[in-house]
């Protein structure tokens, strides 16, 4: 048991560690050394927990991803009874709380580097990224919108993917400001602007 929680701890600090210098120096710009550095371990130490570099960004992926996947559950859980209105906007809160916390690290990933990632299986599999499980989170919150008539059936099959789409947003437009503003302070345009649209009223 005491091993067991060690070595959780150990491969907590590693993630966190990496997690820093992936945000720092970028994926491709970061060596293993310069992650054992910053977690204090030696290298040696590291590769007893991950094979690489691109293992260790795997299954930091995962690990945020899954924490993103359970607050989302949580969300869903917490609203069951309620009124749609109310879990939509902790479905926001939830998630740009999230991405906020790992800011700097969700903003490498969707900024270009996306495509030297490495495979980290489906959802179904043991140790998957996690994405397909976001998406489902969003799919059931959107498939209740519509049945509860919060939202128009006619292209609900495109809202899940918007959804992200606009919650990716969030850490892509900061690209372009000077000074970035937290990012709970988008659950209000984003609740609107998914819910009304940016056309204007005819």
């Amino acid at each position: 048991m005491l091993r067991e929680r060690l070595r959780e701890e150990t491969e907590q600090t590693l993630l966190e560690a990496a997690e820093q210098v992936f945000a720092e120096q970028g994926v491709l710009g970061t060596r293993i050394e310069d992650i054992a550095k910053r977690a204090g371990v030696a290298v040696g130490t590291l590769y007893n927990y991950f094979e690489d570099r691109e293992g260790l960004l795997a299954a930091l992926m995962t690990r945020r991803r899954t924490e993103l996947v359970k607050l989302l559950d949580e969300v869903s859980e917490v609203s069951r009874g309620k009124p749609w209105l109310g879990e939509f906007e902790y479905f926001l809160r939830a998630t740009l709380s999230h991405l906020e916390q790992h800011r700097r690290f969700f903003a490498i990933l969707v900024q270009g580097e996306l495509g030297t990632l490495p495979h980290t299986g489906t959802a179904e599999e043991p140790g998957g990224s996690g994405f397909d499980d976001v998406y489902a989170c969003a799919k059931r919150l959107v498939q209740r919108g519509v049945a509860e008539g919060q939202l128009k059936p006619a292209f609900a099959a495109l809202y899940p993917g918007l959804l992200l789409g606009m919650l990716r947003a969030a850490i892509v437009q900061e690209r372009y400001m000077d000074t970035p503003a937290p990012l709970l302070g988008l659950v209000e345009p984003f609740r609107d602007f998914f819910l009304t649209g940016a056309g204007k009223e005819r």
